[in-house]
């Protein structure tokens, strides 16, 4: 991003920040959380909802991260005016645009084929409670609609690139290519979602690949959309919640 986006955007979040900071009013928002950092105040809450199924696939050591950070003291914690402006950034690229795009090429996609339009808006329809409603349980179990939103994904990949620096000296298997600590490196997550080596007929929308008597077929490590491992995108469960909720509305009323 050039030097004169970074200054505007900077500009319009410091001026945010004064009016946050003469205002008597306070929000529990994302600001008035850094806000309270910046001073000191305590926001943890360290208890965990047990009724959060993500929990449920978490090992020992995720669940020891976890732990880890849930007992970490507001003394320890320091945040300067630079980084609540870093942090409102990410917010607007990571927690706003990638969803949007998401959706307008998902929504692309279901135009190009009323098939598999059709077969969604089923499956919503389907497990609509008599009130016209899906509940969360509800949501989170609906294959197909996890299948066509996991396809745009890979064939509208939001990362282009993941980039990573190597933590200590690593051998490649037998390719005879070793990474050293400290070396950069980028996985090309585009080509790897576009290689036929891994996804037949790459450049088709087919859910079906997703499905779960099918996933088994994907190769580890070949999906990509959120990067991997404990640096993986640390919204990707909220942000494919928001898109399940208006692909579902939008399949409730509408044919696009």
């Amino acid at each position: 991003m050039n030097e004169k986006s970074v200054d505007f955007f900077s500009t319009i979040s410091r001026q945010i920040l004064r009016i946050r900071e003469k205002s008597e009013t306070k929000s529990n928002d994302l600001i008035d959380l850094m806000m309270r950092a910046k001073e000191g105040k305590d926001n943890s809450n360290d208890e965990r909802n047990k009724y959060e199924s993500h929990h449920i696939n978490e090992g020992e050591e995720e669940l020891e991260i976890t732990n880890k950070i849930l007992n970490i003291k507001p003394s320890n914690i320091f945040i300067t005016e630079d980084e609540m402006i870093a942090q409102m950034f990410i917010v607007l690229l990571a927690g706003y645009e990638t969803t949007a795009s998401t959706l307008s090429f998902c929504s692309y996609e279901l135009a190009l084929n009323p098939d598999v339009q059709q077969k969604l808006y089923e499956e919503v329809m389907t497990l609509m409670d008599t009130n016209g409603e899906i509940d969360y349980e509800v949501l989170i179990k609906l294959p197909f609609l996890d299948a066509v939103i996991a396809e745009t994904l890979r064939l509208h990949t939001p990362l282009v690139k993941i980039g990573r620096i190597a933590a200590k000296d690593y051998r490649l298997g037998n390719t005879g290519i070793t990474v050293y600590k400290g070396q950069a490196l980028e996985i090309p997550v585009y080509a790897i979602h576009h290689s036929k080596e891994y996804y037949p007929n790459a450049e088709m929308f087919i859910p079906d690949r997703f499905l779960p008597e099918n996933r088994h077929q994907i190769i580890p490590y070949t999906y990509l959309p959120f990067g991997s491992g404990p640096r993986n995108c640390i919204g990707m469960r909220f942000a494919l919640m928001e898109v399940k909720l208006v692909l579902d509305d939008l399949g409730e009323v509408a044919v696009v």
